[in-house]
């Protein structure tokens, strides 16, 4: 969706649209200004969610992945002494 700030990091910004979005949807219930905050408390939950989904899978993912290549890596290694080997 948005580019993520990396001066953050992603737990951090999780929580930091949380928290915005629970303000944004306390200020409509407390105010007057309905279009503004309707349109901001869209555009937290775009925000939140996309940064949940982040926290919550792709950066798992990625962990994964990466330790998955460094096996593959250290088998291969393992192939070619063999062959060496041999």
């Amino acid at each position: 969706m948005l580019t993520r700030y990396t001066g953050m990091t992603a737990e951090s910004q999780s929580r930091l649209f949380t928290f915005g979005l629970v303000l944004t949807l306390l200020g409509m219930v407390l105010t007057d200004m309905w279009i503004p905050m309707v349109v901001g408390a869209i555009v937290m939950a775009g925000l939140a969610v996309e940064s949940w989904i982040r926290v919550q899978h792709l950066i798992p993912m990625h962990n994964e992945i990466r330790s998955m290549q460094k096996q593959i890596k250290k088998l291969q290694s393992e192939i070619r002494t063999l062959e060496y080997d041999e």
